[in-house]
């Protein structure tokens, strides 16, 4: 203990030392480095006891502040010095003596011709920057852009960067990068919208929130196929800010967005939304109002919220699951309220050697938090088991009386463990929901073949169910009583209950005839021509080259033998190669419309959910600076980051040299 205090006392004399109570004038001897040049302090301040500090930059050029006038502190630091050089006021200060030594006095810029002016500052701003310095500040706002981080942060990114190349000194600021941001912006907007006015038909994938604040939001996003092109795209398209939530407001606030940006809303064919009743109500939604104006329009619940919903009403009805739910947010609750008992956990938890995983919260409107729940408890099993036992044997503390209870209960390790292997397999089932460009048939696809495999696996009559290894283990420590697994086996077959009702086999009964694993299979010369037909039927009205049902049927025909040989061969193996190997045949030109509509399809809107947080994390980050107008302009690099990337590396397209130009005059003004 002698040691220790000794050691803390020694290191509290050295911080002492740092600072002192009077001026030291050797401190005018020392040099800084000002633009690459060392300069004498001695050359920049002057003291006395009288006066104090006094900067002579400052003084010179007259500028309000407490180094003009003598500056004096109770205790002194060289840090101080240094610090006021690279104060804002100083540099103005030199800006201004600058200005007087050149000649450019008030008196001078007040007798300046229009022409003389013009040209001082157009010289001057040759001298301030050129191209590649642009090209760096812009390579910056990417940069920002695309780490997903405030624009507050950009500032510090050009000084990081000055360090090691030079950088005009005016343009390094926030609003000017919300300049380039939005001089960007208008030119890549401009682009996107037209590649989806000449797209043959897209996707609006649309969902409602209401921001940190109190602004209701409508975000968008379109899928498309660009022309001349074999492959679909997902962008941000917008967003909007609403008057109301009501599906009227929602209806106009779409319609006049594609007014403005002149595209055709005869060619969307589908609405992809989180099935709120406002959006798909079936009949005052957003999808019913559009369907007035589009026929054609196909509606869809996205993937990943059904199965949410699955869980969610599966697990609510079952007591079993109600007493693990109340579980799981007591252990939340506790460390989430207190720093104190996380230090102490994770501190008892260093003591173990037990590697942890942070506690997370049920949320009803949060994907696969159940799952993350159960694995965090899972993870910390031992440490927790041991916390509480210490809280409660110490404190008495009775929450902590309950968990430990709870805690050293094999069944409840046995529910856990068994839980952690179904959410685990749900979880999986949702990030494959949220992969971007999800078609239709590949959602269905995905959902069938986890029902399948959860019902084999647990439910199937008059054989073992096979857990894995360790549940197993976990089975082993309860008595022969305590195995009774009937409750959590009544959730997995309700659970595939209410997934197989979200999610039935019919769903899709006409695009079935284009399922890559139908056309798979042996098929009959019949085979899905009754499908085609009502596909053809449908959407007669926006099939840009429409034939009679026999030409399209009998192209159907040759298209699916195509698909069958080219499956066998193996130079096809997914929808997506299907679809591009459809749209390189000119000999099925007719029958790849319906393929192309079927692939523009998008099953989820999980770009939605994913734009709504990165919303909320872009105006928590910057204390909401950012205006909707900022947050619409910016969102465009963080979709389709590859377009700013053809700006930053082609620094000489003409469109890019047309923002430098515009930027220079910006500033002119």
């Amino acid at each position: 203990m002698a040691k220790r205090t000794i050691s803390g006392t020694s290191s509290h004399r050295a911080k002492v030392k740092k600072t002192c109570d009077s001026f030291k004038v050797e401190w005018l001897s020392e040099y800084v480095q000002i633009e690459g040049k060392a300069v004498k302090l001695g050359d920049i301040f002057s003291f006395s006891s009288e006066k104090g500090l006094l900067c002579k930059t400052c003084c010179e050029a007259k500028i309000a502040s407490e180094f003009s006038e003598g500056k004096v502190w109770t205790t002194w630091k060289l840090d101080y010095l240094k610090r006021h050089i690279q104060h804002k006021s100083h540099l103005k200060a030199v800006e201004i003596v600058k200005r007087c030594k050149l000649g450019m006095g008030i008196g001078t810029l007040l007798g300046e011709s229009t022409k003389n002016r013009e040209q001082r500052i157009e010289l001057s701003l040759i001298n301030k920057s050129n191209p590649e310095q642009v090209k760096i500040l812009i390579d910056n706002i990417l940069l920002a852009i695309n780490m997903n981080t405030s624009m507050l942060s950009v500032q510090q990114i050009h000084d990081h960067m000055a360090k090691y190349v030079s950088l005009p000194e005016s343009w390094r600021s926030k609003n000017y990068a919300f300049e380039f941001v939005n001089s960007i912006n208008q030119t890549v907007q401009n682009e996107t919208m037209c590649k989806i006015k000449n797209a043959p038909w897209h996707t609006l994938i649309v969902d409602e929130s209401t921001d940190l604040t109190v602004h209701k939001m409508l975000v968008l996003y379109i899928k498309y196929r660009e022309e001349n092109s074999v492959n679909h795209a997902t962008v941000f398209a917008g967003l909007i800010q609403l008057r109301s939530c009501t599906a009227q407001d929602i209806v106009q606030a779409i319609r006049q967005f594609y007014t403005k940006h002149g595209l055709d809303m005869q060619r969307m064919v589908m609405l992809t939304s989180d099935g709120a009743s406002v959006m798909l109500g079936k009949r005052n939604g957003v999808a019913a109002l559009l369907k007035q104006q589009i026929p054609h329009l196909t509606e869809q619940h996205c993937v990943a919220h059904r199965e949410d919903l699955s869980i969610d009403d599966a697990w609510k009805d079952l007591p079993l699951m109600r007493d693990v739910e109340t579980f799981l947010r007591t252990v939340y609750s506790t460390f989430y309220r207190s720093t104190v008992k996380r230090g102490k956990f994770d501190e008892l938890a260093k003591i173990l050697d037990e590697d942890t995983l942070s506690f997370r919260p049920l949320n009803e409107v949060r994907w696969l938090s159940r799952d993350q729940a159960v694995k965090a408890v899972l993870r910390n099993y031992t440490v927790l088991e041991e916390y509480f036992e210490r809280e409660s044997s110490e404190n008495g503390d009775p929450v902590a009386n309950y968990c430990y209870k709870k805690l050293t209960d094999p069944k409840l390790k046995f529910t856990l463990t068994a839980l952690g292997d179904v959410l685990g397999e749900l979880a999986h089932l949702c990030l494959s929901f949220q992969k971007r460009n999800l078609t239709v048939l590949e959602g269905q696809c995905f959902a069938r073949a986890k029902i399948e495999k959860l019902r084999s696996q647990y439910l199937t009559e008059g054989k073992d169910v096979r857990w894995s290894d360790r549940v197993k283990e976990a089975m082993n420590a309860l008595s022969a009583d305590g195995r009774n697994t009937g409750e959590l086996l009544r959730f997995i077959c309700k659970l595939c209950g209410q997934l197989d009702a979200r999610f039935p086999e019919d769903e899709l009964k006409e695009w079935s005839a284009l399922d890559i694993e139908g056309l798979s299979s042996d098929i009959s010369f019949e085979y899905g021509a009754a499908d085609i037909a009502t596909l053809a039927k449908k959407y007669e009205a926006i099939l840009h080259q429409p034939h009679s049902l026999e030409v399209i049927n009998s192209e159907y025909a040759e298209f699916k033998f195509i698909m069958r040989q080219k499956l066998k061969q193996g130079s096809i193996s997914t929808f997506s190669d299907m679809v591009a190997a459809t749209l390189k045949c000119e000999e099925l030109k007719h029958i790849s419309q319906l393929v192309d509509i079927c692939a523009t399809f998008q099953a989820s809107s999980a770009d939605c959910e994913r734009g709504f947080s990165l919303m909320n994390r872009i105006k928590t980050a910057s204390r909401n600076l950012l205006e909707v107008d900022h947050l619409d302009q910016g969102w465009v690099g963080r979709v389709d980051i590859r377009v700013f990337i053809f700006y930053t590396l082609l620094f000489s397209d003409i469109s890019l040299y047309t923002l430098y130009v515009c930027l220079i005059q910006k500033n002119v003004k």
